[in-house]
């Protein structure tokens, strides 16, 4: 983890000393001086802010395992070294705490379970850092609508309906244009999938999660072996 700051602090330290990268950047109109001041000082100290957010999270998440459920082997795996460097580098990239918990979850994941080759930290980590804190939410509500199955003889259309379709937008607390450009961007994560066919009185527009949200949650938040 000192690495990966460490790479992160010295990026920092390579812009101070750039005269000629200061100079260009403080030439651009208006925003020239606060950019400075970002990539000089403020930007350092948030960065470093963002890092020791993860490591708090990181920290409450691993105290709630039990030690024999700690994959030890792991922990001095190159698996884990690259895992940890790009929570990192994902971590002082964005300013949403949820995000940044659901990145030290995803880590004390892979370190209370034995390596498995349906799943993949390395993918879901790559996808929450793609998505934006409101279609993080918009999943997460879709999930907890649709987090079991339809029925044996249920069509999707009509378990997505009896789940709470049509409050999805109320109880995400978007609007109906933000739900469907964040519903858009989460199938194109491959998170979620729209409904489509030839079925009567059905114009589009209705979407279902997909296996692999549902795999992704079950490694995150199912599969962690905790304290009783």
């Amino acid at each position: 983890m000192k690495a990966a700051t460490s790479a992160l602090a010295k990026a920092g330290e390579r812009y101070s000393e750039n005269v000629a990268l200061r100079a260009a950047v403080n030439l651009i109109p208006y925003v020239g001086g606060s950019l400075d001041v970002l990539f000089v000082s403020k930007g350092q100290s948030l960065i470093q802010k963002r890092v020791m957010k993860l490591l708090d999270d990181l920290k409450v998440e691993m105290s709630k395992l039990d030690d024999q459920a700690v994959n030890k082997a792991y922990l001095e795996s190159e698996e884990w070294f690259d895992l940890v460097t790009r929570a990192l580098e994902a971590s002082a990239k964005t300013r949403d705490g949820e995000k940044i918990k659901l990145y030290a979850k995803l880590l004390s994941s892979t370190v209370s379970t034995q390596p498995d080759p349906h799943y993949s930290p390395e993918d879901y980590l790559a996808i929450l850092s793609e998505l934006t804190p409101r279609e993080i939410h918009v999943a997460r509500v879709l999930y907890d609508q649709q987090n079991d199955r339809p029925g044996e003889k249920e069509h999707e259309l009509e378990w997505a309906q009896r789940k709470g379709w049509d409050r999805l937008a109320a109880q995400a607390d978007v609007t109906k244009e933000e739900l469907q450009f964040s519903l858009l961007r989460l199938q194109r994560a491959g998170l979620a999938k729209e409904i489509t066919g030839a079925i009567y009185n059905y114009g589009g527009g209705v979407y279902v999660i997909t296996d692999a949200f549902r795999g992704m949650m079950n490694y995150i938040h199912e599969r962690v072996r905790t304290l009783p």
